[in-house]
């Protein structure tokens, strides 16, 4: 076997994706195999450490600083009301057509409008939020790559 192929049986094995037999060969290769078996152990050892691992909160303050911004409080008020009455008003023209049947695509394309203004405004608001986030988060300020 390669040494490609032996990559790719040890993430299967790892991965339990093996049925029975395939496993009882592997552990046999494992037995003479010391790169197979390091590897092996290294990939548990890893599993072990990112399975005990847990994303920390960002402190209250920084949440409290973000939120104490009038902008901040407004533009998520204000991109929820202009996509809450985009919606109304596509629905009411889905209604309306539904019913009667005319012509009347203005109120559809104002309804379109509205939508897509709020919820470009909400994505905005949430790309902030992220950025904000981030500017404080230990993990990205503090790990080198």
């Amino acid at each position: 076997m390669t040494l490609q192929e032996h990559e790719i049986n040890l993430m299967r094995y790892f991965d339990g994706e093996m049925d029975s037999q395939e496993r009882k060969d592997f552990q046999k290769h494992l037995e003479t195999c010391e790169t197979c078996k390091k590897a092996l152990e290294e990939m548990s050892a890893l599993k072990e450490v990112t399975d005990s691992m847990k994303i920390a909160d960002l402190p209250e303050k920084v949440w409290d600083k973000y939120w104490d911004n009038v902008y901040n409080k407004l533009e998520r008020s204000v991109a929820w009301f202009i996509f809450i009455m985009g919606t109304l008003i596509l629905n009411g023209y889905w209604i309306y057509r539904v019913i009667t049947d005319p012509g009347l695509y203005t109120i559809a394309g104002l309804g379109v409008v509205l939508t897509l203004v709020g919820f470009a405004i909400l994505a905005l608001s949430v790309l902030r939020e992220k950025l904000t986030v981030n500017k404080h988060d230990r993990y990205i300020s503090e790990v080198k790559r």
